[in-house]
Order: C-alpha cells, then sequence, then structure tokens
C-alpha cells in the first residue's frame, strides 16, 4: 500500500508541472484546438527546470525542494501576467477533451508502473541503468550544478544530463526514495509519450474544421458525435508511437513455432533468427530463448568488408520502455513530442493569422507569427532538446523551420515573394538557433564528446527486408497516404520517375565527388594518413591496410564490398521515391474550388511534412555517419530511426485516421493487421521481461540487491542514511575493456563521486582516456600498496575520504593492501563482509579536507 501512496504522490507533482505551465499553454498553442492540454505537462516539466537549473548554476538558487518551488511559481507567475495582458482571455479547451486527455495519462502512467514493477530491477546487464541511477543521485546530491560526475571524482558530468535533472525535480518534491523514483520516472515518461501522440493526432484531426476548403457551419459548430470520434481516433497516436513494434517479435514467434524453410530465415539474416527453425511439431508460439525480446533492437545487420558482423542499434520506444532505460533519447521522447506540437503550432498560426510581430532587419521589415515572448519559449524548447539529446536539437529545429516554410508556401511560390519569405525563414533560424545555444550556454561550455565529425557509409546499404521489418506497419500506411495525396494534387509516376532518378544521379554524383575530393587530399598530404585515410591510402597505394595484415587480400574484399554496395541501392532508392513524391506534392501549385478557396487540409501537408522528415533521417545513415568511438554507423542508425519512428508514428495515426473517415476499408483492413503484426512484440515481450524477474512486484529498482548482493546492499543503504553531500570514496572500478559491470557499484547506488566507476564509458562522454589512464595506477596502488606514505598521499591527492571494502574489493586486492586501511583509518562502518574507512578527522582538518 505504501508504494501506491508513493505513486499517487508522485502522480500530483508532475500534475502540478503542468498546472503552473497551463496559463502559458492557453496562450502560446491558441493556434491548436486543445490549446496545448495535451503537452502542458513536458512543458511544464522543461521551463520549470530551466528556471531551476540556470539559477542554481549561478548560485542564485540551491539544489532543494525551495528552490524547485520557486521557480515553479516564476513560472505559474509568467502565464498569468501574459493570461492577464491581453483583453479578451485566452480560449480553453472543451472539458471533455480535457477529460480524456487526462485519462489518457492516467490510464498510461498505471499500465506502466504496473509493468515496471513485475520487472523493476536496476541492474548491469541490459542497458545502461547504474549510469542512469548514478547520474540520478550524483544530482540529488549535488548543492549546485553542474553536478559532480559520480565515476569521475573532481570532474562535473560531461553528459547530456537535463532528463536526469527533470526526474530529480520530482524525486525531491515527491520525498520519493531514487530506486522507486527510477521507475516511476519511466512510467510517467512513457504516460507523456501517450499523451503527447495523442495530443498531437487529436489536433491534427480537430483542426481541420476551420481548415481552407472545409465547410463553415463544421467549423463553427462540430457535433458532439464528431468530437467524440476525433478523440477516439487519436487514440492510434500512442498505439503506433509507443505501444507497438516491429515486426522482430512476429518473426520470433514464427521462428520459435517452425514455421518457414531455413533458407529463408538464412536470407533474412537477422541475428539469431538466421539459424534452422525447430521442426514444427517440436515448436511453440511463445518464443523460450533466453532474452529474446533484446533481438527487435538489433534487426540490421551490418559486415565489414572482410566479413566481420557489426551490430546496428535500431531501439523504437516500446523497446526502450520495455527494457526501461532512463536513457537521454527516452528522457528526451515527451519533449521531442512537444517539439512537434510547436512546429504544428506555427504552422497554423502563420496559415491563420499571418502578422503578429514585424520587426526590422536592415532594409527589411520582418513579419513573424510570434511574438518575442512566444520566440523565447519555442527557444527554450528547442535548445532544451541540445541539453535533453544533443542529436535531437537539429532535427527538431529543421522541423519548426520546414513547417513554417511550408506555411508560406501556402501563399503559392510567387517570385516576387521569394525574397521575403527567404528573410522571414532566416530571421527565425537565427532567432531559434542562437538563444537556443545561449539560453543553456553553461552546459554546452562544459560539455565533451566523443564526436568526431562525419563519414561516408561505404561498405553498408541497409537490406530492404530489414529495414521492412523494421518500420513496415508506419511505411505501408506513409506510402499510400502520399499516394493519395499526390493524386489529388495531379502529380503524375512519369513526374517522380524523373526526379527520382534525377536524385539519385545527384546523391551519387555528390558522393563519389567528395570520395575524389579526399583521394586528392590525401595524395596532396592534406589531409594526414591517420584513421579511416589510412585505411583508403593504403588502399590506394595497393600496401598492406593498417590493422588488416592478417586478412588476405584485403585489397579486394574491400573492392568486392564497394561494388555489392552499389547493387543493393533498394532501401535508399524507395525512400528518396518517396521524398520525391512528397516534394512534388506539397509544390504542386493549389487547387481552386469554385469560391476561389483552396481544397484539401492543409494538416495533410504538415503529415507529409512528418513522413518526409523521417523519410529524410533514413536516408541520411544510407550515406553517411556520425564519427564516435564505435567506429561504426551503430549510433548514428540509432539516433535516427528512433526519431523516425516517432515522426513516423504520429503522421500515421492521422493517415490512418483519414482511411477510416473516408472508409476505406480494405486499405484500414491492412493497416489493422500490420497493426497487429506489430503489436505481437509488447504482448510477448512484457511477460517474457517480467518472467525473466520472477520476483514479488515492487516498484524498488534496488530491492533484488537485498538478495543477490545483502553485505552491499546494506552497506549502501548505510552511506545513503549517514553520510551527506558528495565526498569522495574509493572503491575497485571499471576498465576500458568492459562495460555493464558490477563494479563502481557503491558510487552508482549512492551518487558518491569515486575515482573511477566505468572507464570505458567516461571515454564515450570525455572522448579522451588520459584522465583514466592516469588514475587506473594510482587506485591499483591504493588498494594493494603496503607504504603508508605512499597511500596517505595518494588519499590527500583525491581527497578521499571514505574507501570501501566489500567481497569484490577482497577478490580482486591482497589481504595486505586491504589491511593497512585499519592502521591509516577509521572505522565508520563494519560488518563481517564489508568494512567502510573513513579519513581520520585530524588529518582532514590539517589537509583542509
Amino acid at each position: 500500500m505504501s508504494q501506491i501512496l508513493i505513486a499517487l504522490r508522485w502522480y500530483l507533482v508532475v500534475q502540478v508541472f503542468g498546472l503552473a505551465a497551463l496559463p502559458l499553454c492557453l496562450r502560446l498553442f491558441r493556434g491548436l484546438p486543445d490549446r496545448g492540454y495535451g503537452v502542458s505537462k513536458p512543458l511544464g516539466l522543461l521551463l520549470t527546470g530551466w528556471v531551476f537549473w540556470l539559477l542554481t548554476t549561478f548560485g542564485w538558487l540551491h539544489n532543494t525542494a525551495g528552490g524547485i518551488v520557486i521557480a515553479l511559481i516564476l513560472l505559474a507567475v509568467a502565464g498569468l501576467a501574459l493570461t492577464l495582458r491581453p483583453k479578451r482571455p485566452p480560449d480553453r479547451p472543451t472539458t471533455q477533451t480535457i477529460l480524456v486527455t487526462e485519462a489518457v495519462f492516467a490510464l498510461a502512467f498505471v499500465a506502466w508502473c504496473l509493468v515496471r514493477a513485475h520487472m523493476p530491477r536496476i541492474e548491469t546487464a541490459g542497458g545502461e541503468k547504474w549510469m542512469e541511477i548514478a547520474f540520478l543521485r550524483a544530482i540529488l546530491r549535488s548543492d549546485t550544478f553542474p553536478p559532480h560526475d559520480p565515476w569521475l571524482s573532481g570532474f562535473a558530468i560531461s553528459y547530456y544530463y537535463f532528463g536526469y535533472v527533470i526526474i530529480a525535480m520530482c524525486t525531491r518534491l515527491a520525498a520519493v526514495p531514487p530506486p522507486i523514483a527510477f521507475n516511476l520516472g519511466i512510467a510517467t515518461l512513457f504516460a507523456l509519450t501517450c499523451t503527447g501522440a495523442f495530443s498531437l493526432v487529436y489536433n491534427l484531426l480537430a483542426a481541420e474544421n476551420d481548415s481552407p476548403g472545409k465547410d463553415a457551419e463544421n467549423a463553427q459548430r462540430p457535433t458532439e458525435r464528431r468530437h467524440q470520434r476525433r478523440l477516439t481516433l487519436a487514440l492510434l497516436g500512442p498505439l503506433l508511437v509507443a505501444v507497438m513494434g516491429n515486426l522482430e517479435g512476429l518473426l520470433e514467434m514464427l521462428h520459435a513455432r517452425g514455421i518457414g524453410p531455413a533458407a529463408a530465415w538464412a536470407w533474412l539474416d537477422i541475428h539469431r533468427l538466421d539459424q534452422p527453425p525447430v521442426p514444427f511439431a517440436q515448436g511453440s508460439w511463445i518464443p523460450a530463448r533466453f532474452f529474446w525480446w533484446w533481438q527487435a533492437s538489433r534487426v540490421l545487420q551490418d559486415y565489414t568488408p572482410w566479413g566481420a558482423e557489426q551490430h546496428v542499434i535500431d531501439e523504437f520506444p516500446a523497446f526502450s520502455f520495455i527494457l526501461g532505460d532512463m536513457h537521454p533519447h527516452v528522457l528526451a521522447l515527451p519533449f521531442g513530442l512537444l517539439a512537434i506540437t510547436l512546429a504544428l503550432n506555427l504552422y497554423r498560426r502563420t496559415n491563420l493569422k499571418p502578422e503578429t510581430w514585424n520587426p526590422k532587419l536592415f532594409r527589411y521589415t520582418i513579419s513573424l507569427p510570434l511574438r518575442p515572448w512566444e520566440l523565447l519559449v519555442y527557444a527554450l524548447c528547442l535548445g532544451g532538446l541540445g541539453f535533453l539529446n544533443t542529436w535531437d536539437f537539429p532535427i527538431y529545429l529543421f522541423l519548426v523551420l520546414a513547417a513554417y516554410a511550408l506555411a508560406l508556401l501556402r501563399d503559392g511560390p510567387h517570385a516576387s515573394r521569394f525574397t521575403f519569405h527567404v528573410s522571414r525563414l532566416a530571421f527565425l533560424f537565427v532567432a531559434l538557433l542562437l538563444p537556443g545555444l545561449l539560453l543553456y550556454l553553461p552546459f554546452w561550455i562544459g560539455f565533451q564528446s566523443q564526436a568526431g565529425g562525419v563519414l561516408p557509409n561505404l561498405f553498408n546499404a541497409t537490406r530492404l527486408s530489414q529495414f521492412l521489418v523494421m518500420f513496415v506497419p508506419l511505411i505501408f500506411v506513409g506510402v499510400v497516404f502520399v499516394t493519395g495525396q499526390a493524386r489529388r494534387g495531379s502529380v503524375r509516376a512519369r513526374e517522380v520517375a524523373r526526379w527520382t532518378a534525377l536524385t539519385a544521379l545527384g546523391i551519387l554524383g555528390a558522393f563519389a565527388l567528395g570520395m575524389l575530393l579526399v583521394v586528392l587530399l590525401i595524395r596532396l598530404g592534406a589531409i594526414p594518413a591517420q584513421g579511416p585515410a589510412a585505411y583508403l591510402a593504403a588502399w590506394l597505394r595497393g600496401g598492406p591496410v593498417p590493422g588488416l595484415e592478417d586478412v588476405p587480400d584485403a585489397p579486394a574484399q574491400i573492392l568486392r564490398s564497394l561494388l555489392a554496395r552499389l547493387l543493393n541501392p533498394w532501401t535508399a532508392l524507395g525512400l528518396i521515391v518517396l521524398l520525391v513524391t512528397i516534394t512534388l506534392t506539397i509544390l504542386k501549385p493549389p487547387i481552386l474550388t469554385t469560391e476561389g478557396k483552396r481544397s484539401g487540409s492543409c494538416l495533410s501537408v504538415f503529415a507529409l511534412l512528418l513522413f518526409a522528415t523521417g523519410a529524410l533521417l533514413t536516408l541520411s545513415v544510407e550515406y553517411v555517419y556520425l564519427r564516435d568511438n564505435f567506429g561504426t554507423r551503430m549510433n548514428t542508425v540509432f539516433k535516427f530511426y528512433f526519431q523516425a519512428w516517432v515522426m513516423w508514428g504520429v503522421a500515421g495515426a492521422y493517415a490512418l485516421a483519414d482511411f477510416v473517415r473516408r472508409r476505406r476499408l480494405r486499405v484500414v483492413f491492412a493497416a489493422a493487421l500490420l497493426v497487429v503484426a506489430g503489436l505481437v512484440y509488447p504482448l510477448l515481450a512484457i511477460p517474457a521481461r517480467a518472467g525473466e524477474y520472477g520476483g514479488p512486484p515492487t516498484l524498488d529498482g534496488a530491492a533484488y540487491l537485498a538478495e543477490a548482493q545483502p553485505d552491499d546492499y546494506v552497506a549502501i543503504a548505510w552511506l545513503n542514511e549517514n553520510v551527506d553531500g558528495a565526498p569522495v570514496i574509493l572503491e575497485a572500478p571499471g576498465d576500458s575493456y568492459r562495460a555493464y559491470v558490477y563494479e563502481g557499484r557503491v558510487s552508482a547506488h549512492t551518487g558518491l563521486p569515486t575515482l573511477l566507476g566505468w572507464a570505458g564509458h567516461e571515454h564515450q562522454w570525455r572522448g579522451s582516456y588520459d584522465e583514466q589512464a592516469r588514475r587506473e595506477p594510482d587506485i591499483e596502488a591504493l588498494y594493494t600498496s603496503v607504504d603508508p606514505g605512499e597511500v596517505l598521499t595518494l588519499l590527500g591527492k583525491y581527497g578521499i575520504s571514505y574507501v570501501y571494502v566489500g567481497p569484490l574489493e577482497q577478490t580482486r586486492y591482497p589481504a595486505a593492501g586491504l589491511a593497512k586501511f585499519a592502521s591509516l583509518m577509521d572505522v565508520a562502518y563494519q560488518t563481517p563482509s564489508v568494512t567502510i574507512y573513513r579519513r581520520k578527522m585530524t588529518e582532514s582538518m590539517t589537509n583542509g579536507q
């Protein structure tokens, strides 16, 4: 019962953030039918989080519940002040809209609390949960920002940690223990995602009433029945975005049952499914392979030129929520939907009320549909994505600008207005980009990254079969919708074919030109033969390829791989066809009705934009990827596919609702079959994941440690209860070669900074292993040396206040090295298995500790 009350307290705290932002929502989203009610909670969390983070960073607030309340009050006062300024109060959404939106949020929250209660463990295997709980606890222990890095003492977190600040705000206000807050946070993210997707689809459907070409009476007097129908159809949003999975779950079921020839499974080439299935008589409809549900995030399969496998991450929201990672791409998900809502709002406002603010730029007067305070909120929300999940900032900035450009195109492509439109678009770009960076400048100043530029994807074209396994329910709906819109716009197949050929040749030409330029620069010595350039230089000279000396005939294998890549263009070609068709449809001159109004819905154009943006994201990884420590396109595919799923999910839900309203029964039936096929994954994966836990339902993510590691569990609980602030603690570290290990457990579950936690992850976050390499021999000396002078010097060098000696340290280090701490430090805590030593008070005072 106590955990139910804790969850209720958390739920009410999230509601407070939504209420604080509601006055601002009613003014900002006045171009939308629900006036932004569906995204009021993420808006409140983001804006309060920004105020709280910024004031705490400058030392004007402290990281306390009182500081959060002050930030909440500031947001609420700002919203009320904007609401009271206009002569006419802002319109409000209907009571029914509010009730259904709240029902979606509450039901999704409760449902995922139940799911998390059956798979609650914050564990090292299957995700990066120890990193996430370490960040959350470290933020809760930090008096000011930036928060300290729990796995590299003396340094601040070098990661996009804004999402953890937001979860920490809810944790502190609701007074919830962090291991429970972890699972409540995931349930909240799921509920916010469902609500955001529902709100977007509802707004797209309901806004059509006052779109050009719609019946005026319907626009002014929507019937109760029509309104209820829209609310019902809007439920497709959360279904397609957050609940539905890809088709890997269905394939797992068929493979486990023994359906399909071995040759077909080998041809599909999905890891673990490429093995011959069991005979049908021996099979089962329920996959029994351990961890089978994980494979849904590894559908794509890349290879090196010499045949070695390169796994690619292709997560989607349902997988991430079932996995239970509180990772930045999940933390940012509700706020990505908020950004899409901002784009839709700007698109609608530009169409309905073209001019509201007229700043002057040199000789031009720039008319914008947003006032200065609205631009500030837009910049805060878009810039916040850079702090939440840096990859998302350019993606959603592009979407907002593209939505504005499409709204301007509704006037028609008049040459006389071209300069005027370009100037407005350029002004908006600068007005969103620069403030979006400057408003979060303290984060960017201290941020380090492993990113090392953009590299060409030379060897791996995504196989069409694997791409369809990943996206086919959304792709089917999108293709049918785009085709229908193209026909209405009189787009001819001949035009699509011609422009597709030109576009494909242009991409190949640009790609080839870029490669020739790189080759020329290598030959001229302008690019040093290092990294990827070293491979290319060796291949050009016909010599041995560095690192591949043992691979027989490596240059010939590379050449064959390049040729195979050129002969597999089908995924890229299909995406180019989709993009070309959408572009031609949008750019067609508006078709006029007899009354002189444009026919068709402008909301369909926005849906086309979402389909196009998703296609651009998935197409881009066919040719380029961001260079990082992994050396492959794995991470780029992961980040881009995830956002493509979100955009295609929203647009697909709107398109499917449109098919239902138009009674296109065959299309609806086919789409329903594919959606049901996608639902096989969550229906099978949730019980499989819960079965791996097998314990009693609980929201306490650390409770399993009481049985798995009882000695550490009790000692960590003692540290959390008795140690305030953020003194440095020494524990056994991880290393550069291993991740997802038990090392780093004390700092992860207390938030206390240690000298080194998961060293490989620190390398990813900082782009360098220099500091970790310096600390590793010192940590070894601290635990193994019996020289009191050396140990005391190292304790002082790193400001170590506590030394943890538990079962892990006892198996890893010699007994003599561990025993010496008894003579150098005080015993703060001791059981037969764990001893925690504390720096002697006199020594600490002498060294100014």
